[in-house]
């Protein structure tokens, strides 16, 4: 009689006899039913369970592949004489690629393939990408795999977080890695810079037409002008190419709405008087934009569905209102752009959600402004980001760098006379490096206001990352290309002064507001004070006001402030702050020196409200710390004054010839004394458009927002 059988538990497996016949096996032990009716011996072999790969080696694969691919790709695009040396510097040993410590590091696993230059010898930088950086994801971005946040259907359809993304793919490739793990083919890139300059070439044919966007061409094509001219090349948010191609034939780039978008935000630069709502009203200027571009978002309903040019539209409008004073309608335009950015996926850069080399471009370069503009309105409003860092994996390498080296000059008015023009000599405008530049700033930006400034900072949490961050904004500046380099305060006056660009400047006083941020908090009345605060903070804080001045005046001297952006503004309010609790500038403003940094200051500011009406909030902060202070507050020009903006700003090192207050003289009693007298609502640096106990009104000064 057979012995009774167990009913086989869920995780049996097969003897060996059946697994090797591939037959099946009831599992009983201590002899399978098979086993026992042909009489044969009945083996279970135990294994141990297998491991599954964990996603750290999943990665690993994945880089050693794109490793291998891009040697060989290197290897393909390489002279004869250059492959040696590529072979060379690769070792395989243990069946893995084994890269020189020049191949590793944050962009080891997507090393950007370039084709050999004729008659040069291999270089590391061959297989190396041109945005190597310091920022707090460096040691994620080997563990970023954007498919992670994408799903597909069971007809294919990609979606991001699930079905009810608005995202569709379009691509029919299967799904790549994607920030760091696919270097731009050169052919795409050949492609991109071919078709701008043909575009380019195209663009005078537009004023063939009657009219554009509804108006007479030549208005529109006026304001365009003044769009590329004084707007684009900071954040780089409109892609020209696909823009003007798409104004004509209507293509997914230009819509309505952006193209009323860029009217009304470039009308504040125009001096035209058909383009006010009230021709003795400089700021009534664009409201006819203003107000079409809110009709378009009601009728169309364009933010119950996300296109890029609505997002484009919606960040231009955004940051135009902040610098009006419309601080809400500003906030909730640009929130709207940022909801969309993660609704289309634009901050995951695969080929699964992208149709073309153009695709890609544009999709880089909207992230990368909308992350910016992100950063830079949680300055101004004191509230927290929406982007973090984790989600900045987007890569920075722009494919198209048609713009790089055009020569830039101010834009003239066929119909005003240009007798407020300076003339200047022509620069390189270095569009697409200083964009990405400042796409590295605002990582370090993001940083910043993450660590000091968020709920919950205390000096005691935060000291420790205080050197680490000052490390990594010294590290962005030694890297800054030569050609970004630009220090007026260094000038021996018997040179010509350097010619740069507008966006040059702004990137440069930027990162000096950035020092201020970093290190103002520890001292005195910030709000992370310390009994002790570090030693070399407040030397740096007076540095970087001293170096914003100068920026600024530099900038008003080759192009006048009157057609800046709202970012100096911001950086030149940060140095007022600085200058205002400095003994002997507070000193020399009392007695109503002129080239006091202060006075400076406080002028550029009243010339850059001209522009920027939004301005007048910060400029009348500074008024108020000057009069806490017992500083004579003046409103206009003193005749018996030299201009301020006609002076050497060093001058007011030679004002007290008894009492040196370069940074590194300063006493530290002094220092702490110059910032105790103050009320800490006084010194709003984040968050300063917010000031609780002024009213929009007030600011203004009766100008009404529309």
């Amino acid at each position: 009689m057979s012995p009774k059988r167990q009913s086989p538990p869920t995780t049996s497996r097969a003897c060996q006899f059946c697994r090797v016949r591939k037959i099946r096996c009831d599992n009983v032990k201590p002899i399978c039913g098979s086993c026992q009716r042909h009489d044969r011996q009945c083996v279970y072999v135990v294994d141990p369970p297998r491991q599954r790969p964990s996603r750290a080696l999943i990665n690993a694969a994945h880089r050693q592949r794109r490793a291998a691919e891009n040697v060989i790709i290197a290897l393909k695009n390489a002279e004869p004489s250059a492959r040696a040396g590529i072979l060379d510097a690769i070792q395989v040993q243990d069946g893995f690629l084994q890269l020189p410590p020049s191949l590793t590091g944050p962009s080891a696993a997507i090393p950007a393939a370039q084709p050999a230059q004729t008659g040069d010898a291999y270089n590391a930088s061959t297989l190396s990408t041109p945005n190597d950086e310091l920022d707090d994801t460096t040691s994620e971005d080997e563990e970023y795999d954007p498919t992670t946040f994408l799903s597909r259907d069971e007809c294919g359809t990609v979606g991001i977080f699930g079905p009810s993304s608005a995202l569709h793919a379009r691509s029919p490739v299967g799904l790549v890695d994607g920030a760091h793990s696919r270097p731009a083919a050169e052919p795409d890139r050949y492609r991109l810079i071919a078709e701008a300059a043909l575009q380019r070439q195209r663009e005078p044919d537009l004023r063939r037409l009657a009219t554009i966007g509804g108006i007479p061409s030549e208005l529109a094509l006026h304001l365009l002008d003044l769009h590329w001219n004084r707007q684009h090349h900071t954040f780089l948010l409109t892609y020209r190419p696909a823009f003007m191609r798409d104004l004509v034939t209507g293509g997914p780039y230009c819509s309505e709405f952006l193209l009323n978008a860029v009217f009304a935000c470039s009308s504040k630069f125009s001096e035209r008087l058909e383009v006010r709502e009230d021709p003795r009203r400089p700021e009534s200027a664009g409201k006819q934009f203003f107000d079409r571009c809110d009709q378009l978002l009601a009728e169309q309903s364009l933010l119950t569905h996300s296109s890029i040019p609505t997002i484009a539209g919606l960040i231009m409008l955004g940051s135009t209102f902040n610098a009006r004073g419309q601080t809400s309608k500003g906030w909730l335009y640009t929130g709207f752009a940022l909801r969309m950015v993660y609704d289309l996926g634009l901050h995951l850069d695969c080929k699964e959600v992208a149709a073309s080399a153009e695709d890609i471009e544009v999709r880089r370069r909207v992230f990368w402004a909308a992350f910016i503009c992100d950063k830079l309105q949680s300055l101004y409003f004191g509230r927290p980001f929406t982007i973090q860092l984790r989600d900045a994996h987007v890569s920075r390498d722009f494919m198209d760098t048609f713009e790089e080296n055009e020569l830039w000059t101010q834009y003239i008015d066929p119909q005003k006379p240009d007798s407020q023009i300076r003339s200047h000599v022509p620069t390189r405008i270095y569009s697409v490096t200083v964009f990405q530049q400042l796409c590295s700033l605002s990582k370090i930006m993001t940083s910043i206001i993450d660590r000091f400034y968020m709920a919950g900072a205390t000096g005691r949490k935060t000291r420790k990352y205080l050197e680490l961050i000052n490390r990594r904004l010294a590290t962005w500046y030694r890297k800054l290309p030569g050609e970004l380099r630009f220090e007026p305060w260094a000038d021996d006056g018997r040179s010509p002064p350097a010619a740069v660009a507008p966006n040059v400047i702004i990137l440069l006083t930027t990162y000096n507001a950035l020092i201020i941020l970093l290190h103002r908090p520890f001292m005195g009345s910030g709000h992370l004070r310390a009994e002790d605060p570090p030693a070399d903070s407040w030397e740096r804080c007076i540095t970087a006001a001293r170096n914003i001045t100068s920026l600024a005046l530099a900038y008003r001297s080759a192009y006048s402030l009157r057609r800046a952006n709202y970012m100096l503004s911001y950086a030149v309010y940060v140095a007022c702050t600085i200058h205002a609790r400095n003994p002997a500038i507070r000193e020399s403003t009392r007695r109503k020196e002129a080239s006091s940094p202060l006075t400076v200051c406080l002028r550029c500011l009243d010339e850059l409200a001209i522009p920027n009406c939004g301005v007048s909030a910060p400029s009348k902060i500074i008024r108020r710390l000057m009069e806490a202070n017992g500083m004579s507050i003046q409103t206009g020009c003193d005749p018996a004054i030299q201009d301020p903006f006609q002076v050497d700003i060093n001058l007011d090192f030679q004002t007290f010839p008894g009492l040196d207050f370069s940074p590194g003289r300063l006493d530290h009693d002094n220092q702490l004394s110059g910032f105790q007298d103050f009320n800490q609502d006084l010194d709003l640096l984040f968050g300063f458009m917010n000031e609780p106990d002024m009213s929009i009104s007030s600011i203004f000064n009766g100008v009404v927002p529309y």
